[in-house]
């Protein structure tokens, strides 16, 4: 963790960071050595800070990244360190101290009762960057934990939510970098490990893809996310990264192992000053999973449609739930691209000062 010796309790930095961070409201801050101080409040940057960062030593640049979390006071962050334009800047992500409940989230109840019954299986949880992914998946999984006597093992880069160590399972956190070094074969070991439920931070590649078949396949419940916005998108996007040579056997098994893909969206409600969230949710049936196996995803938006009898949801049905519980989109309605409504909508766009 190089270069964050100044972000401490005691720091200038580090006590206007912890008194922000009570609002409740603030997301991100943006930290750039002798510039104010940036933050993201309700999901919209503000960079008119007071606040300037001023180091107090000689700040070490090398190219490249690096992710870790931290702890200020009572608030605990993930960090990626960057460099721009060869300056130094953190970017960090203010996480709750403790996990939330599924309730507070608004996980789908169909979800609970999915993660909740499961012997083994593949759960998907996606959506975009910051869109509450890591926050759903801890709910999940504590819920559970807290309801079975079981080993939770997670692959993590860092280590973003501290599970409490009075549940009835036993949790064994792992943190690339720290605790492990080698990300596929520290997840191939896991198996060896008698573990009932393993979490993947991100699946990124196809050696992962298919260590999370292979592992749902053989008795386990494995958690993972990708960076897709929908549920068809999803299983052709973690279909794509498995070579051509094994597709064909590595689709039947997603088809057999697959019990949940949960997408999410943040909306903001201007009236009410907060964010909420809305799903798309597909469940195991033989329908679903006889389309995964003729590869023909684009039409798992027409089970979603109707399936809404059967637990699962689109964002349309999503959001009309909202709506009935008086949540508000504040989001302008898109327009189309003619002469008249590109010019419309370009003369509501003036330049912020």
């Amino acid at each position: 963790m190089p270069n964050v010796h100044e972000f401490n309790e005691d720091s200038p930095v580090g006590q206007r960071i912890m008194q922000l961070a009570q609002s409740g409201s603030i997301s991100d801050f943006y930290i750039t050595p002798w510039e104010p101080l940036c933050y993201k409040l309700n999901g919209e940057l503000h960079r008119d800070d007071s606040f300037i960062y001023t180091p107090t030593t000689q700040l070490e640049v090398k190219p490249g990244c690096a992710d870790y979390a931290i702890v200020l006071g009572p608030h605990r962050f993930r960090v990626n360190q960057l460099v721009t334009r060869g300056k130094l800047r953190w970017v960090m992500r203010l996480l709750p101290v403790q996990i939330p409940t599924t309730e507070q989230v608004r996980v789908p109840l169909p979800a609970v009762k999915a993660i909740l019954e499961a012997k083994n299986g593949l759960f998907l949880v996606c959506g975009a960057t910051g869109s509450g992914k890591s926050t759903t998946i801890a709910s999940m999984v504590l819920h559970r934990a807290q309801r079975r006597r079981e080993h939770v093992v997670s692959f993590e880069d860092p280590i973003e939510y501290v599970y409490p160590e009075n549940t009835p399972s036993l949790m064994s956190q792992r943190e690339m970098g720290t605790d492990e070094l080698d990300f596929s074969s520290s997840l191939r070991a896991a198996l060896r490990q008698a573990p009932d439920v393993i979490i993947i931070g991100e699946i990124r590649d196809g050696e992962t893809a298919e260590i999370a078949l292979q592992a749902a396949e053989t008795g386990h419940v494995v958690v993972a996310t990708l960076h897709t916005s929908t549920a068809a998108q999803t299983v052709a996007r973690f279909l794509k990264l498995i070579p051509s040579d094994r597709l064909e056997s590595a689709q039947s098994t997603f088809a057999d192992v697959i019990k949940l893909i949960l997408c999410q969206r943040l909306l903001h409600d201007e009236e009410k000053g907060k964010r909420f969230a809305i799903h798309e949710m597909l469940l195991q049936y033989d329908s679903v999973a006889n389309l995964i196996r003729r590869g023909e995803f684009k039409k798992l938006d027409q089970e979603l449609e109707v399936g809404w009898k059967r637990g699962m949801c689109n964002f349309e049905h999503s959001m009309a739930i909202r709506a009935s519980e008086g949540w508000r989109w504040s989001q302008k309605q898109t327009s189309g691209y003619t002469e008249y409504e590109v010019r419309e909508y370009l003369e509501t766009q003036e330049a912020l000062q």
